[in-house]
């Protein structure tokens, strides 16, 4: 019930970030999500139910020389909700500086 209302609520305020895999059933009227992933700058938060439970994980893209190597890590699903809500306030303050210098441009 909390992963489809988790999954819903990402969806609409986040639609371009979000993907949701559904299950893949022809006789169930209302396909479960089954997983949520949410991009945002270098970080990518995945979301599953799995083995009964709800399993989340950060995966970070490190860019350096050498390409670099994403980390991951499990979290608890209040640590992951904390670790995305950062993240979506570090992307809309990034979003309003480009803005005022965009607007700076035309004044």
């Amino acid at each position: 019930m909390f992963f489809g209302v988790l999954c819903t609520t990402l969806e609409t305020a986040l639609p371009v970030c979000t993907i949701v895999e559904r299950e893949h059933s022809i006789f169930k009227a209302k396909r479960l999500a089954r997983r949520l992933t949410v991009r945002l700058g270098d970080d990518t938060f995945e979301a599953q139910v799995g083995e009964g439970r709800l399993v989340c994980r950060q995966v970070h893209s490190v860019h350096g020389g050498g390409g670099g190597m994403p980390y991951s890590k499990e979290l608890s699903v209040e640590e992951w909700i904390g670790a995305l809500i950062a993240a979506v306030a570090q992307d809309a303050q990034a979003s309003a500086a480009a803005t005022a210098a965009l607007r700076s441009l035309t004044t």
